[in-house]
């Protein structure tokens, strides 16, 4: 650090860097799970005549989880879970964790859903994020 720079600007930097290659690691890590999707998991859930998968989750309080998986059909009819390989499974939760939102499990967390098209290559999530709100207020009266 030079003398002439002022510790605040190198702290504010070095957080920056931090930051940086956070994201980038975070890029990282879900460009690895988009790929294990493509090669391995979608090709897989197609033969087993999977064409989509729901994956609801849930957390709060520092703790979340895939709540459940539904698999269904080209013609939206249920496939049966029990058909589906408990490797391909756990395969396809590891990927489906790298997507779901950052902090969903804490505090007072969050909830949704997670569909994966096989046909499209597309994974949309609709999420729910809660929070707990307090609106002070004071008033005060002339006896």
């Amino acid at each position: 650090m030079a003398d002439s720079e002022p510790p605040e600007e190198h702290v504010s930097e070095n957080v920056r860097q931090l930051l940086a290659h956070y994201q980038q690691c975070e890029q990282a890590r879900l460009e690895r799970a988009k790929a294990n999707l493509r090669a391995e998991v979608l090709p897989a859930l197609r033969t087993h005549r999977v064409a989509t998968v729901e994956a609801a989750y849930s957390g709060y309080g520092d703790s979340g989880a895939i709540d459940g998986l539904q698999y269904r059909d080209s013609v939206g009819q249920r496939v049966d879970r029990t058909t589906i390989p408990q490797p391909l499974v756990e395969q396809l939760e590891a990927c489906i964790y790298e997507f779901l939102p950052s902090g969903f499990e804490i505090n007072d967390g969050g909830q949704g859903t997670l569909t994966i098209d096989t046909q499209t290559a597309k994974v949309t999530i609709q999420h729910q994020e809660n929070y707990t709100e307090t609106r002070d207020s004071t008033r005060e009266f002339d006896l």
